[in-house]
């Protein structure tokens, strides 16, 4: 009896696997015995995948793109077994709020703790349901323990120290991710490059105290004017990098207009002169009737280069302006 108050006890998660090889096979074998666990779609690229053929046999919901998953299901725990990338994680947590998404390492080692166990659950029948409730409690500590770690040590690695925007590192990947998106369905992409006017002039007149604390002013107007799809980063010094998902030329002017006259009319420095900010944009369309498949990281580099010089042309005109370009992908 109180091994079944005890099952009774645990609420059932709804689960998502990302992958349907070898760890999405050994993932959905081993988990779709326990009664804790129920799992509500997989997904992966090939709908012929060994572990989307079992589901589709045992009436699982089978997926070939995770944001239908993610849509048409309710999810608990998004697993994803393609890759051990803390950064896709990361960016896949950012989006999703309220899912726990399970990725990389912790993943692995949940899939290869069933396996080991597996052998002990059948061996022992008649205990089924008290090993079941054993393992699927051992596995919620491993996520409840490991999450709260991973998501400081993300902070940590993705964020800028001194403004807690996003990093470097973190802005080329979700840029590259993107992209992506916007090849497979030709929606604009806006990335807008802000540079605070003559601020060398600022730290060596005031010192780089001061300084920081104009970064940081700064930084905090840059995060309110962004959506939660935007992304905010520090590229380095007194440069700063939104990438606008979805944003046309001219919606991205107007954010830009915006931001610039929130800078000036907002932050001082200490001799109460205006701190001003020049902005170059470059939005990224795809040409339909072009043939042109470019690399990620190809266009990439173009887009980047595009915003950058039209920053050059904004400071080259006299600095606190925005100067926007466009790019098509089928330039390259």
């Amino acid at each position: 009896m109180a091994e079944n108050r005890q099952d009774e006890a645990i609420e059932p998660v709804n689960i998502g696997i990302i992958g349907g090889g070898k760890g999405g096979t050994a993932l959905l074998q081993a988990l779709k015995d326990i009664p804790q666990a129920n799992i509500v779609g997989i997904c992966d690229i090939n709908p012929e995948a060994p572990a989307v053929l079992i589901a589709r046999d045992i009436g699982i919901d089978t997926y070939t793109d995770s944001g239908q998953l993610i849509l048409e299901q309710s999810i608990d725990w998004l697993i994803n077994v393609t890759h051990k990338s803390i950064t896709q994680r990361h960016i896949l947590s950012r989006e999703l709020g309220d899912i726990t998404v399970i990725d990389g390492h912790i993943a692995e080692l949940i899939w290869h703790l069933l396996l080991d166990l597996q052998d002990s659950l059948k061996e022992a029948e008649e205990a089924d349901n008290s090993l079941y409730a054993l393992v699927w409690n051992v596995i919620q500590r491993i996520v409840n323990i490991a999450q709260p770690i991973h998501r400081e040590l993300e902070h940590i690695a993705f964020h800028d120290p001194l403004t807690g925007l996003y990093s470097r590192h973190m802005l080329h990947q979700f840029i590259e991710r993107e992209i992506s998106h916007v090849c497979r369905n030709s929606l604009p992409l806006s990335l807008a490059i802000l540079d605070i006017d003559h601020f060398k002039d600022v730290n060596d007149k005031f010192g780089h105290d001061i300084g920081d604390q104009i970064l940081k002013q700064l930084a905090d107007l840059f995060k309110k004017s962004c959506r939660s799809t935007d992304l905010a980063a520090r590229y380095g010094g007194e440069e700063f990098i939104a990438v606008l998902p979805s944003t046309s030329q001219d919606a991205s002017l107007i954010w830009a207009e915006r931001m610039r006259e929130r800078v000036e009319e907002s932050l001082r420095r200490p001799d109460d002169e205006k701190v001003t900010i020049s902005i170059g944009v470059a939005t990224l369309l795809v040409d339909t009737e072009a043939n042109a498949d470019p690399s990620i990281q190809v266009v990439s580099d173009l887009f980047f280069k595009k915003a950058d010089n039209a920053l050059y042309e904004a400071k080259n005109n006299g600095r606190n302006r925005v100067v926007t370009s466009e790019i098509s992908i089928s330039e390259e």
